[in-house]
């Protein structure tokens, strides 16, 4: 099974150089999007890897189709000493009352492999937003917050390395202090223990990572997970969790269900990406919101319960 592509929903424009990764969230009927935003000025770096002056931003637009998208503003600003030289890539999740958004860090320059870990905002109306550093001191991305608790903690899905780990905290304050030494120096001595996917097939080989929140249904919690192979080459893949322990992979697709196919998708800052960030169910029909190749928000779609009853049957352990 293969995603429905819907093609481009917000590219660069003005003085936007590149536009990406975007979280999503229905609120009150619109689609909210949380693109990536790379203002013009970046150059490739002499080594060809990467760029330089390379700060990201995280902004946001809104929709009431979920296709055709306003840019509104910038939300989530480079302004303190864990990302003032970058948020990346945010997760979105309505929980209870608050809106949770988890973003990546970086305290040193983009593509120097180093200093990069978890952010988190929170906001109840998308414009006031306090910020606080998350996660272990140590490399740490993808991170995904649960839409509900899970036997009465709140849940956040990360990676480190080159898979994907839970982590529950009894509430949220424990949260936002959760970048204790003591709390993290235990974790990290038993991180298997919190292990929810590792790498499995060919097409994910070099490492996995959560793509948006996980999504329940009757049958477990759906993660939809970007995998990257020993090419560098960015698929998206489908897998089933168990509702009360996520560590319990009840199905798992072996081919991803979405790969670098378009020209848009192979050709970019960053070629061969096809990168989820954001999901919402909307009038029964799945919208995967993606970067494509670190330069376009993209769209692709199927409906909801095929791609549950197509995982269950070719997916089941």
């Amino acid at each position: 099974m293969e995603l429905e592509r819907h093609g481009i929903v917000l590219e660069p424009e003005d003085d936007i150089g590149a536009m990406f990764n975007p979280g999503a969230v229905i609120c009150d009927g619109d689609i909210y999007l949380f693109p990536r935003v790379i203002r013009k000025g970046y150059k490739k770096k002499k080594s060809g890897k990467g760029y330089k002056n390379y700060v990201s931003e995280i902004w946001i637009a809104k929709s009431s189709n979920g296709i055709n998208f306003k840019l509104l503003r910038p939300l989530i600003k480079p302004d303190t000493s864990y990302d003032r030289y970058g948020c990346e890539d945010a997760r979105v999740t309505k929980l209870e009352n608050l809106y949770f958004i988890t973003y990546t860090a970086l305290s040193f320059p983009a593509f120097s492999g180093r200093g990069y870990r978890v952010g988190l905002a929170l906001t109840e109306n998308f414009r006031e937003i306090s910020k606080y550093p998350i996660g272990p001191d140590v490399n740490d991305k993808n991170a995904a917050i649960f839409p509900e608790k899970i036997n009465e903690k709140i849940a956040l899905l990360h990676r480190i390395k080159f898979n994907i780990y839970v982590a529950y905290f009894d509430n949220l304050e424990q949260l936002k202090k959760n970048h204790s030494e003591k709390f993290w120096k235990k974790y990290l001595e038993e991180l298997e223990r919190y292990l929810v996917l590792k790498r499995e097939f060919e097409w994910e080989s070099r490492k996995i990572g959560s793509g948006p929140p996980p999504i329940k249904t009757k049958e477990g919690w759906l993660l939809i997970y970007h995998g990257v192979d020993k090419d560098g080459i960015y698929r998206v893949g489908a897998s089933l969790l168990e509702l009360e322990d996520p560590r319990k992979v009840l199905a798992r697709l072996p081919v991803p269900i979405l790969e670098p196919e378009k020209d848009y998708e192979k050709n970019g800052d960053v070629p061969n990406v096809v990168f989820p960030t954001g999901a919402v169910v909307k009038n029964g029909k799945l919208f995967i919101y993606y970067g494509a190749a670190d330069k376009r928000c993209c769209l692709a779609c199927c409906k909801f319960d095929e791609l549950l009853d197509y995982l269950l049957k070719y997916g089941k352990k």
